[in-house]
């Protein structure tokens, strides 16, 4: 056995895979006419379709996929120690702004200067049209994904994370005051499904919609967490039954899916909980020497998530200065898979010179709002 149990090295892995999900489905960016203000592409054409085809239909699913990840992250670090007050309310706000701000901020400035130079020479935004001074404030607070009833402007990505925000504040609530368990999270799954359906009936979307489905999924990655955390000792005992029955619920759902056409929800509903157990069941078998890396990719998601839509502005930008069109050039696989490996190599190189440091000193300069004293950085 490696020494990576307890360390979410798994976790890292379906991470990634998410961010690569949301980078694929928003390729089609690079298809966007700005004299229609649309994107004109039909989807079976762009590159490797045949390969990759699950990510460019279906590729912003893994904002649902992300979301049920925090939920079994926040649950596993955070539920005991927020009920038992190790973890403080300024603590745990001081850690999250630090670790989610620094970066916002800068591709929101990054975005609005593109967008500025971009809008000038197209007569139209790139894909995101809501480029208000409004909306710029509302991007500046972090409230893109929950104040407006549209999520289209500047960084546009973005608001998946800012709607998960409303859902931390439910959580340290929650934990703190009632100390929540099993059975709660349980009824909070079926509340959020329950108002989720409601809305998808009613086709209701906007802010209430994204905080609703953002709280099923996070509840859901949060009740996985504490049945896996029951069950850990029959599940450890047994991890090549565990992952037969994981690779039989995947099974199932391609059979639903097959037979009675399934729901793309439903597919995410499945998908989600299923790969955490299965990453966390054979965790223990990753090699020490690929946990590093493994690590290193999980983190560059949040980077990756951020910056790709400012590099692919960036990108058209650069193509129109020299006659190039994007839509014709993105054809190929060579630029796609360039694409991919800039925006991963970028976001590793955000991380290391940008993320960490800054929530670093964040982190020192906020100290006291954590209940800890002032770190004294003169040294």
């Amino acid at each position: 056995m490696s020494s990576t149990k307890d360390r979410l090295v798994g976790i890292e892995i379906l991470r990634f895979f998410s961010a690569f999900a949301v980078l694929i489905w928003h390729y089609q960016h690079f298809f966007f006419r700005p004299a229609s203000a649309s994107i004109d592409v039909v989807r079976s054409s762009q590159p490797l379709y045949a390969l990759l085809h699950p990510f460019y239909d279906y590729g912003w699913l893994g904002v649902n996929v992300f979301w049920a990840i925090s939920g079994f992250i926040f649950f596993n670090r955070y539920l005991t120690k927020i009920g038992a007050r190790r973890v403080s309310g300024g603590l745990f706000f001081l850690n999250r702004f630090s670790r989610l701000y620094p970066l916002h901020i800068v591709t929101l400035i990054a975005v609005a200067a593109l967008q500025a130079y971009y809008v000038r020479e197209n007569h139209a935004f790139f894909v995101y049209p809501y480029n208000t001074p409004y909306d710029f404030f509302v991007n500046v607070i972090f409230a893109s994904g929950w104040l407006t009833p549209y999520t289209d402007s500047f960084n546009g990505p973005v608001w998946s994370v800012s709607t998960e925000i409303v859902i931390y504040v439910l959580f340290f609530l929650l934990a703190r005051f009632f100390r929540i368990g099993l059975v709660w999270t349980l009824l909070l799954m079926g509340l959020s499904a329950a108002a989720g359906g409601l809305l998808i009936h009613q086709q209701i979307k906007g802010s209430e919609a994204n905080i609703v489905f953002c709280a099923f999924y996070f509840f859901m990655g949060g009740a996985v967490h504490l049945v896996y955390d029951r069950l850990r000792h029959v599940i450890e005992s047994h991890r090549r039954a565990t992952i037969l029955l994981c690779c039989a619920a995947y099974l199932g759902l391609i059979g639903v899916c097959v037979v009675f056409g399934g729901t793309k929800y439903l597919a995410a509903t499945v998908i989600a909980p299923v790969s955490i157990v299965l990453l966390r069941v054979i965790e223990p078998w990753i090699p020490e020497r690929l946990a590093a890396p493994i690590v290193n990719l999980g983190n560059t998601t949040y980077s990756s998530y951020l910056i790709h839509f400012p590099l692919q502005l960036t990108t058209v930008i650069v193509l129109s200065l020299f006659g190039i069109a994007s839509a014709t050039v993105a054809m190929s696989p060579w630029f796609l898979a360039a694409y991919l490996i800039v925006v991963f190599t970028l976001a590793r190189l955000v991380y290391r010179v940008l993320e960490a440091p800054a929530q670093a000193f964040i982190r020192r300069r906020l100290a006291w709002l954590g209940g800890r004293a002032p770190v004294n950085t003169a040294r």
